[in-house]
């Protein structure tokens, strides 16, 4: 996007130093076409297509990251009704318990 916008506005600005004003479309203010209204015109559609490849490739890229990062989330996600968290207490009592009905 970065290249883009760079060269939108260098090609506006090569636009204007050589044919006076704004023109997207120099080739239809002058008959004979100027080489420097040319370039201002290449690269001005230049900057419109690597600004545009810019805006789609950045919404991709964060789509396929956000993406990403809710796969992640799931999988560390500590689910509750799996596992039991028992206490050092506990686990005493049940084997003083287990003990108890052994004798």
């Amino acid at each position: 996007m970065i290249l883009g916008m760079n060269l939108l506005i260098g090609g506006l600005i090569v636009t204007v130093l050589a044919v006076g004003e704004p023109l997207f479309l120099p080739f239809l203010a002058q008959q004979p076409v100027d080489r420097a209204a040319t370039v201002g015109f290449v690269l001005t559609f230049a900057g419109f297509f690597m600004l545009s490849a810019g805006f789609v490739l950045a919404i991709h890229y964060d789509r396929q990251r956000s993406w990403y990062v809710g796969e992640t989330a799931k999988s560390t996600m500590y689910e509750k009704d799996t596992t039991a968290i028992r206490t050092v207490n506990e686990t005493v009592r049940e084997l003083i318990e287990e003990k108890k009905k052994k004798r």
